[in-house]
């Protein structure tokens, strides 16, 4: 995936690459309905046969078009920005569109991955992934993760690769 293989090595193989689960948008698209729908009956009420209902149409609108940003376009943006990549040598935590910030954790520190799920994950697929390492820094944790089982023994499918003594040695990081 495109997306992804910027933050790959040169030795290092990309594995897996996901988003959070779509179900995180179901509140913000909801936001963004009722801001129309509001900004709607809005405009619907105002008296076009006065001489300010142009200024009260704009401000409606304007009003609109802000709470849009904040509650519907921004929540957006920072889902398609955060993604949750596996390669052959780390775990890697991407999230930002101005301002980035990521968090890596080489596989031959991973120590323990657990999983959450409620019921209501499991109906919809998705679940929170704890993974812990070997140093004193706390671990990482992957919110809203689909298929949360399948992506915690991937994990641990590349965390036994990488702890083998024929693995190739280079730069791990």
């Amino acid at each position: 995936m495109a997306i992804a293989d910027r933050y790959l090595s040169d030795d290092e193989e990309l594995v897996h690459v996901v988003r959070q689960h779509w179900t995180l948008l179901v509140g913000e698209c909801a936001a963004l309905l009722a801001i129309v729908a509001v900004a709607g009956a809005a405009l619907w009420f105002v008296p076009w046969d006065e001489e300010w209902s142009l200024i009260a149409a704009g401000v409606v609108v304007a009003v609109a078009v802000v709470a849009a940003l904040v509650f519907w376009l921004v929540p957006v943006l920072k889902w398609a920005t955060t993604v949750y990549i596996l390669s052959n040598r780390r775990l890697m935590v991407r999230e930002g569109l101005i301002s980035k910030q990521g968090r890596d954790m080489p596989l031959t520190r991973v120590n323990d991955v657990s999983f959450d799920i409620s019921l209501w994950e499991r109906i919809m697929r998705y679940g929170t992934l704890s993974v812990q390492s070997a140093s004193e820094q706390e671990g990482i944790v992957l919110r809203r993760v689909p298929r949360p089982e399948w992506f915690q023994a991937e994990i641990y499918r590349q965390v036994d690769v990488a702890q083998r003594p024929e693995y190739p040695a280079g730069p791990r990081g």
